[in-house]
C-alpha cells in the first residue's frame, strides 16, 4: 500500500475529492464515509482483500489525518483537536490571498492602510463583489473569475484532489460538478469572511 505512495498519490486525493461534493463537507458522517472508502479502497487497491471498518485502520486514518467525523470523535474524544489540512488549507489560502491582494491593490502610498483596506474589504463585500472579474459590474455569467478566487479554488482543492481515481461506485463526471459547486461555495464563504474580519 505504501510502497509506491497510491495511498498520497490517489487514495488521500479520491478522499478529499468525494468530502468536496458532499453537501457539508465541514462535517462528515461516519455512516456515508464508510462506503466511501470501502469503493475508494477497492479502486486504489485491488485484489487486496479487506473490508474498512467504522473503527479501523483506513477509517482511522483518514479520520484523524483529515476529515472531522463527529461519530468517531465522540469515540475518540482526544482526536477532536486535529483539524483537517485538506479543510484549513481554504482559511490559510484564503488569508495569503486576500492579505496579497490588499497589499498590491493600493494605488498611493499616503493612504493609512488600515482605512483603505477597511473601505476596499467593505465595497467588495458588498453585493459579493470579490467573486466578480470585473467589480463595478457583478454579471452572473462572470462569477469566479477574480484572480484570487480562481487560485483560491485552484489552491485549496484542486491541487489537493490532483490525481483522483474513477470509482465506478460514484458517478464520477456528475461528483465533479457536484463537488465544484461545494468547494466554489466553501471558497466564497470564505473569502467572504476573510474580507468581514
Amino acid at each position: 500500500m505504501l510502497e509506491d505512495g497510491a495511498w498520497r498519490r490517489s487514495f488521500i486525493p479520491t478522499v478529499f475529492f468525494w468530502a468536496g461534493a458532499q453537501p457539508n463537507f465541514w462535517s462528515t458522517e461516519a455512516k456515508k464515509l464508510l462506503p466511501a472508502l470501502q469503493a475508494i479502497f477497492d479502486v486504489a487497491f485491488p485484489g487486496t482483500n479487506h473490508n474498512v471498518q467504522p473503527r479501523g485502520p483506513i477509517m482511522g486514518l483518514v479520520c484523524l489525518t483529515f476529515i472531522f467525523i463527529p461519530d468517531y470523535f465522540n469515540i475518540h474524544p482526544k482526536v477532536n483537536q486535529r483539524l483537517c489540512s485538506w479543510r484549513s488549507n481554504f482559511g490559510s489560502t484564503a488569508i495569503a490571498l486576500v492579505t496579497d491582494f490588499l497589499a498590491t491593490s493600493k494605488d498611493n502610498e499616503s493612504d493609512d492602510d488600515a482605512d483603505y483596506e477597511q473601505e476596499l474589504s467593505a465595497s467588495l463585500l458588498e453585493n459579493w463583489a470579490f467573486l466578480y472579474e470585473d467589480l463595478e459590474n457583478c454579471d452572473p455569467d462572470k462569477i469566479c473569475r477574480l484572480v484570487f478566487m480562481i487560485e483560491m479554488i485552484e489552491s485549496a482543492h484542486i491541487n489537493a484532489t490532483a490525481g483522483s481515481l474513477n470509482v465506478p461506485a460514484f458517478d464520477t463526471d456528475a461528483l465533479r460538478v457536484k463537488g465544484m459547486q461545494a468547494v466554489i461555495a466553501a471558497s466564497a464563504a470564505t473569502v467572504g469572511c476573510i474580507y468581514g474580519f
